[in-house]
Parts: structure tokens; C-alpha cells; sequence
């Protein structure tokens, strides 16, 4: 099972547990090289400028995603480059206006106590549009059947780089680091990095320019393309707050430093997802092409099988963090053992949210991006306000209760959603079954379709239909 599933995301896999790792070692070296209230500001500082690079993508990222595909195995690269340029120009405008907005909070604040009063933090609103340029090449680079593009440059080598400049300054000067000077550092690797990016891109084009925005002028009306985009675009802007306002929340309410313990548990417990996000980098752009194709079947037999997979492999780790979860934290400092109650509640909703699948990610690619939109605004709303609530009363265990439990309902909508409209399980529930009946019944004979099953030596971009398979609903 773990060989069909994972077959073609093996690199991604283990890019995605050298990013976890690094990760992890980020969240480590910056809190023994700053105080704790510098390294509380940091993370919600960071934090802040995802979120806003986020609404600044206005979708276009989940666009590309969608889109492309199917072209890309054509290899059509002029028409790629035609309609990324257009995504890419929209990107670009809105992540500039959310720059500019984001400025607002630093001005309006100035002078008083918090994260968004001293103005040598607004440094942080120059990542906003790097970190978008970075998303849209990645998921440029997904369609293109690149997990190194997709992976490599934003999850593993853009954090180390800011570690190793980090420690020389650290080392050079010999004092706490303050946020500021990090948040400088991390701009300028990103821009490096998206530079890197951009001539990669062009060789996995065979030459053609397919990141870039010299297309002609385009005829599209600004309500045409915030109609079409915005079901992407609020659905991406409430995952990424729903996952990371949690920290602003505690950041706000409590302080920098219940941010900082938080963050460590969070940081923890965000490592279980990466199994099914590491499935999520192939799986995006080949379930697109399958459900053109009419092979719900297919797609509910890979997703199905991976979601049993990942299952299994977070219930071992909660178990592990069970006994061994304060040593993971000790990791960054004694005093962040304190976080351990709140490390186990994250722990424990990330494995039940495993369970149910890929949630939004699968509505998006089969053409319900409205429904995803529609679930996604509906739980973290609710989840938003239960954590501030929640927040107000029992601190940071509160936030955990009720981040878990939005996650946790998003997982399970969009599940029984999908299985609705299309007969699409993408839970653990259908391969579950499929293994219970093959090992009680071992030794019968029972058909297997291959139609399913990736050539080792190929990638998404090169399954084709079986000829002769029909599709039957799940």
C-alpha cells in the first residue's frame, strides 16, 4: 500500500522531511540566539507576512495549479506561459496593495506596546511579495512535474540560509539578534532564491519563457478575474489564517512570550501533517488530470490509500510525543516544557484531521472551489471567534482546543462534500476496508485493477488512461 501510494512522491517525501527538519532547527537556533520577546515577535511577524502574501496571491496560486495541467502534458509551453502571466501579473498587483495595507497596522499602533508598535518591525512587510513570487513558482513547478521546484527552494534551502546567516551575525557580534535584522536577511535570500527559480523554470520549459508577464494586453475585466479567482482566493486566505492566527491571537492576547512556548508546540505538531502534505505535491495537479479524465475511482483509491497511510504513521508519532514529547521541546530551551499540554492537544487534532483526508485541496481540483470556498469561510469563522473566546479564558490551551477543532470540522465537510457530489472518498475509510477484506479473505482470488497503480520509472505528467477501464463511483 505504501509503495502505491508513495511511489511517485518519494523525492517529495523526503524533501518534505529535510524541510520539517529544518523547520524545526529554524525554530531552535533563532530561540537560543534572541531573548524570548524578540523570538516571539519574529515568528508572529512571520506569520503575519505569509498571511498577507496570501491575500495578495488573490488565488492565483490554486489558479495555476488547476489550470495547467492538462497543458503541461501537451507540452504546450507558450500557452503555459501565456496564462501564467496573466495569474503572475495579478499576483504581483495584489501583494503590492497588501503591502501597502499592511503598513497601516505599524502607523496606527506606533508607539505602544505589542508586536505592531515599534516601526523597526515593519520590516517584515517586505517578505509579502517575495514570499508570493516563491508560491507562484511553486506551483508552477508542481504542474510541471518539478518537486524540487515545488519543494526545495521555500521548505528547505530559504530557512537554512536564514539559520547560517543568523549564526554568523550571532557569532559576529555576540549579542541577541533582534527581529528586524532576520527579517532582512530572510527578503534578501528569497529574492535570490526566486532569481535561481526563474532560469530553472525556463530549462524545465526547454527554453520558453513561462514565468514571466511580457503577454499581451489582456482583455480581462477586473470583476472577470476577481469572479473566477475568488473562490481560490478566500479559500487559501482562510486555510493559511485558519493555521496560523492562532499564534497572532496568543501573540496579542497573552503576549510574545505564551507566543513563543506556543509556537515551539506548534512548530511540533505541524511535522505530523507532512505526511499528507507531501502526498498533497504530486496529488494536486494528477487529480486534476484524473477527474478531466472521469476516473473518480482512481482518484479515490489514491487519495483513500494515503490517507490510511498517513494515518497510521501520525498515530504512531502522537503516541511517541506521548512519552517524549517534553525532550522535543527541551530542544528549545528548558522552559518550553511548559508547552507540553498544548503540543499533545495539536498533536491529537492533527491525527483525527489525518483521518479525513486532503480536505479543501481535493474540492479545488475537481471543480467545487465554491464549495470549498464556502466550507472553509464557515469553520474557521466559527473557529476564529470560538478561539478568541477560548483565548480569553483558559490562554493557551484554549487556542489549541479550538484551532484543533476548526481543523478537525474543515477535514470532515469537505470529506463528506466530495463523497456527495462526486462519490469520492478521500478519508482512510475505503482503503481501510479494502485491507480488512484482502487480509480476512486471504488465499481467495479477487481482481485488481492496475489502471491505478504509476509506473515507478514515470511521473504524474505520464499517466494515460487504460484502455478498455471504465469508471465506477465509489
Amino acid at each position: 500500500m505504501f509503495s502505491n501510494v508513495f511511489r511517485q512522491s518519494w523525492l517529495a517525501l523526503a524533501y518534505r522531511c529535510s524541510g520539517a527538519v529544518v523547520s524545526f532547527l529554524f525554530g531552535v537556533s533563532f530561540a537560543r540566539m534572541m531573548n524570548i520577546e524578540e523570538y516571539g515577535a519574529l515568528m508572529s511577524l512571520m506569520t503575519f507576512a505569509l498571511v498577507a502574501s496570501t491575500v495578495g496571491l488573490v488565488g492565483q496560486q490554486f489558479r495555476v495549479l488547476r489550470e495547467i495541467p492538462s497543458i503541461a502534458a501537451r507540452k504546450n509551453y507558450p500557452e503555459i506561459g501565456a496564462i501564467v502571466a496573466k495569474r503572475l501579473r495579478v499576483a504581483c498587483l495584489g501583494s503590492v496593495a497588501v503591502t501597502v495595507i499592511a503598513l497601516l497596522p505599524f502607523v496606527a499602533a506606533h508607539g505602544r506596546n505589542g508586536i505592531f508598535g515599534s516601526w523597526q518591525y515593519a520590516t517584515s512587510v517586505l517578505l509579502i511579495l517575495p514570499l508570493s513570487l516563491i508560491e507562484m513558482q511553486s506551483s508552477l513547478g508542481r504542474t510541471l512535474g518539478s518537486v524540487n521546484l515545488a519543494l526545495v527552494s521555500k521548505d528547505v534551502l530559504w530557512r537554512f540560509l536564514i539559520i547560517l546567516l543568523g549564526a554568523v551575525l550571532f557569532t559576529t557580534y555576540g549579542h541577541p539578534l533582534p527581529a528586524q535584522d532576520v527579517l532582512l536577511i530572510a527578503t534578501a535570500i528569497l529574492v535570490v532564491l526566486i532569481a535561481a527559480q526563474n532560469i530553472y523554470l525556463r530549462h524545465l520549459a526547454e527554453g520558453c519563457k513561462v514565468f514571466t508577464m511580457a503577454v499581451r494586453r489582456s482583455n480581462d475585466r477586473l470583476g472577470e478575474v476577481l469572479s473566477t479567482s475568488g473562490p481560490f482566493w478566500v479559500t487559501s486566505v482562510t486555510s493559511i489564517m485558519g493555521g496560523t492566527v492562532d499564534l497572532v491571537v496568543i501573540s496579542v492576547m497573552v503576549g510574545p512570550e505564551a507566543a513563543g512556548y506556543y509556537y515551539a508546540a506548534s512548530r511540533i505538531a505541524l511535522l505530523l501533517d507532512f505526511f499528507l502534505a507531501t502526498f498533497c505535491i504530486p496529488a494536486a495537479p494528477l487529480i486534476a488530470r484524473l477527474f478531466d479524465e472521469n476516473r473518480h475511482a482512481e482518484i479515490t483509491r489514491i487519495t483513500s490509500g494515503a490517507s490510511l497511510g498517513a494515518f497510521v504513521a501520525v498515530l504512531g508519532c502522537v503516541a511517541t510525543l506521548a512519552l517524549g514529547g517534553d525532550l522535543a521541546l527541551m530542544a528549545f530551551g528548558e522552559t518550553f516544557t511548559r508547552a507540553y499540554s498544548v503540543l499533545m492537544v495539536l498533536a491529537i487534532g492533527m491525527l483525527v484531521s489525518t483521518y479525513f483526508g486532503i480536505g479543501p485541496i481535493a474540492l479545488n481540483m475537481t471543480g467545487h472551489q465554491r464549495a470549498a470556498m464556502h466550507i472553509v469561510v464557515i469553520t474557521w469563522v466559527a473557529g476564529i471567534l470560538a478561539m478568541i473566546g477560548a483565548t480569553w479564558t483558559f490562554g493557551t490551551i484554549g487556542a489549541a482546543v479550538a484551532g484543533s477543532c476548526a481543523g478537525i470540522a474543515t477535514r470532515v465537510w469537505t470529506a463528506a462534500y466530495i463523497y456527495s457530489a462526486e462519490g469520492i472518498d478521500i478519508t482512510a475509510t475505503t482503503a481501510l476496508r479494502a485491507l480488512v477484506r484482502r487480509t480476512t479473505s486471504r488465499g481467495t482470488s479477487e481482481p485488481h485493477s492496475e489502471a491505478i497503480r504509476p509506473e515507478a520509472s514515470g511521473t504524474i505528467l505520464d499517466l494515460q488512461p487504460v484502455r478498455g477501464s471504465r469508471d465506477t463511483r465509489t
